[in-house]
């Protein structure tokens, strides 16, 4: 029995509309980021973004007072590989409970520092805290949750992978307002007068800093 040329046509497209994922057998969704444990990270869940360099690569990131002394407070490393830092979550821009690669989301720390260096805003990420002498654009908290577009354009980051297995970089260059002027750096670490590691912007000759993400429930830790 012959099939007609109108059949086949017909189960094609039949068959491409089942599958409205694929084009040309690769799919437009990004990667989902890994934990260490090789896990999907959710936003639901709490995690470390600790150094994927043990020893003398440090610790995780955490919170100090900020530069002139005060608030904001800047996102630092800490100085050890014993020192997972502060708990955080990883917000996607769409609210998706799967956080993927190479996709604007927030950071944000679950708490802040308490007693005298506590300052009265969200322990968000921001980049923020110019420092003219230097020419360097700092990470700070006091962000914006959600709301992408231009007023928040400075709250959004991104992880991408690097060439060390299971590890990713922190990238500032959001997508969420295409039509506006904008940064697009990776993050990196500067140790200043002070000998603390702060986190900042990087040019392009200069390496970023590379991160694993560690479940929190695997560890409870207070720096």
């Amino acid at each position: 029995m012959k099939t007609s040329l109108a059949t086949i046509l017909s189960f094609l497209i039949l068959a491409l509309a089942s599958c409205p994922l694929l084009v040309w057998g690769t799919s437009s969704v990004p990667e989902p980021l890994l934990d260490v444990n090789g896990n999907k990270v959710e936003s639901t869940l709490q995690y470390h973004i600790v150094s994927a360099i043990w020893g003398a690569g440090g610790g995780g990131v955490s919170l100090h007072g900020g530069r002139n002394g005060y608030c904001p407070l800047d996102v630092i490393q800490l100085p050890s590989d014993m020192q997972w830092g502060k708990k955080l979550i990883l917000s996607p821009y769409d609210n998706s409970t799967i956080v993927r690669e190479s996709t604007d989301l927030n950071l944000r720390f679950v708490e802040l520092l308490s007693g005298s260096e506590h300052c009265n805003e969200l322990p968000l990420w921001k980049v923020d805290n110019y420092d003219a002498s230097s020419g360097r654009w700092f990470i700070t908290t006091g962000g914006l949750d959600g709301h992408p577009g231009a007023e928040t354009l400075l709250n959004w980051f991104k992880l991408e992978k690097t060439n060390l297995p299971g590890a990713y970089k922190i990238v500032h260059c959001p997508s969420v307002c295409e039509s506006c002027v904008k940064l697009c750096n990776s993050v990196g670490r500067f140790s200043l007068e002070d000998g603390v590691r702060r986190l900042g912007l990087v040019r392009d000759d200069e390496p970023a800093f590379p991160v694993v993400l560690i479940p929190a429930r695997e560890r409870s830790t207070s720096v």
